[in-house]
């Protein structure tokens, strides 16, 4: 290595240390921006904000319920980490029995397309009640088809700017592209940002991470080719529990990653790889998520490199870097409704139950290894700092009493509604919910049902004008109609009239 090599790779490590490639926060001096008026580029019954999952989804059902509907994306492309994430794995349709199918509609809807194209497959033998691994790349199509064919209104490469309110109603929403800056109008507005952004701006309230104010750390997935078969390898899990606590030279600090790899169907020479896990971030601050991406990149650089030194993994080659981390956690909306940790262990039933799920409170630890998952049968996994397993009870009882029965848990309408406003719901990963409860409905499979609702939601209240003021009935109906699953309970005198 050359003298002038060697001061630049120096100066490179010492610029990741200190994170000098980030930009300064703002400081206390301002500039005035001239005022000016905007062009308004469309008028809509239904304006989402957000094409991941929960966007698709609420935009397809809403033009479906015969709204006229615009969808603006920041990305080239739909599906979120679905897509530009590339996380390719798919939460179960069914309940804890196995047998009972719990999530249909849309959700369904997007995998049955896929798998009728060979490009999503599941995981169990039957090939229907397990998780499904997706291709990444088809379901950026199988979106494009489901939204253009629903006469959607889109744009891509377009950023929220800002909110115009009047009092509890937005009135329009500026956004940001290669035309410059321009406006929209709509009568209901759907945040699917992930992190709220839509009504953040607007002045809504929102709750932040967990109770100390910190967030599950991001992940960045990345594509491999030249794996050897399973059965020629060393298992990745047990690379992940040597490489845990091991100091990544790029970065000055240990991993905490525990890692996995899924094939994609049809691609069994590749293999999509979690490695990376970046924690002290802040996926609503510009700074930090710019620091996630980079230091997500140089953890994927420095897997990598520890891989080709186990067997079966010598002749490994990257393929595609997801072209956005995976953000786990921000900011969630304060709504009408706030699901809890209790409500999703005991699977407390709604009379207003618009979406259902079986996935654990899954929780990352923000500051360093570790992963706790709450499954709703009581029992418990506990991944620890040396990446072993240690199994327990969340319920009280012993390891080998029986488990619970619990089928599925449930999420109300009242937790999309932002309790500040009479014309914006949320769908995603930002509804109502404490940091444990969000740690269980934040995985796409339910974002699509959120999606699914707040866009049929957003349809009725064109009837009222009001979305607090349709009748759930209808909702519920329609949510049926669609596929869905949804068992709401039987109203009492109270609920009967919330759902009117």
């Amino acid at each position: 290595m050359s003298m002038q090599t060697s001061e630049r790779e120096q100066t490179l490590r010492e610029n990741l240390a200190g994170r000098n490639y980030l930009t300064p926060p703002a400081g206390p001096k301002t500039i005035a921006e001239p005022g000016k008026d905007l062009p308004i580029a469309g008028e809509f019954d239904v304006a989402v904000f957000g094409g991941g999952p929960a966007g698709v989804c609420a935009a397809v059902a809403a033009a479906r319920m015969g709204a006229k509907v615009a969808l603006i994306e920041r990305n080239a492309c739909f599906g979120g980490n679905a897509t530009a994430a590339a996380v390719n794995v798919w939460h179960s349709l069914y309940g804890m029995d196995g047998k009972t199918q719990v999530i249909g509609g849309l959700a369904e809807e997007c995998v049955r397309r896929m798998q009728r194209r060979g490009a999503a497959e599941n995981r169990l033998e039957d090939g229907e009640t397990g998780a499904w691994t997706i291709d990444t790349e088809d379901a950026k199509l199988m979106f494009d088809d489901l939204v253009i064919e629903s006469g959607v209104r889109i744009l891509l490469h377009t950023t929220l700017a800002g909110v115009i309110c009047e009092g509890r109603k937005i009135k329009a929403v500026a956004i940001e592209g290669k035309s410059g800056r321009q406006a929209l109008i709509a009568q209901t507005y759907i945040d699917c940002t992930g992190d709220a952004d839509l009504l953040r701006r607007a002045g809504a309230a929102t709750d932040f991470g967990d109770d100390n104010n910190t967030c599950q750390p991001p992940t960045l997935t990345f594509t491999l080719q030249g794996i050897a078969p399973k059965s020629e390898r060393f298992h990745i899990e047990k690379i992940s529990a040597e490489l845990i606590g091991t100091r990544n030279d790029y970065l000055g600090y240990d991993s905490v990653a525990p890692m996995w790899e899924k094939p994609p169907p049809g691609r069994p020479n590749q293999s999509v790889v979690s490695a990376v896990r970046v924690p002290g971030i802040d996926a609503s601050d510009s700074r930090s998520l710019t620091r996630a991406e980079i230091e997500g990149r140089y953890q994927m650089r420095w897997a990598i490199e520890k891989f080709k030194g186990y067997k079966g993994w010598e002749n490994i080659q990257l393929c595609d870097i997801s072209q956005n981390i995976g953000v786990r956690e921000s900011h969630r909306i304060i709504a009408d409704y706030t699901l809890d940790r209790e409500s999703i262990l005991s699977g407390k039933e709604y009379p207003d139950c618009v979406a259902q799920g079986t996935w654990p409170i899954d929780i990352h630890n923000p500051d360093g290894p570790g992963t706790r998952l709450e499954f709703l049968d009581g029992t418990t996994i506990t991944r620890l700092a040396d990446n072993s397993r240690e199994k327990g009870r969340w319920d009280g009882k012993s390891i080998d009493d029986p488990t619970r029965d619990t089928l599925c848990w449930q999420v109300p309408y009242r937790a999309l509604i932002a309790k500040d406003f009479d014309n914006a719901l949320a769908a995603g990963r930002c509804i109502g919910a404490d940091y444990q409860a969000a740690g269980a409905i934040r995985v796409m499979i339910t974002a699509m049902q959120l999606g699914e609702a707040a866009g049929i939601g957003a349809g009725l209240a064109m009837e009222t004008n009001d979305i607090r003021r349709i009748s759930i009935p209808k909702l519920l109906e329609q949510l049926r109609s669609q596929g869905g699953k949804q068992r709401p309970k039987q109203a009492s005198s109270e609920e009967e009239a919330m759902s009117t």
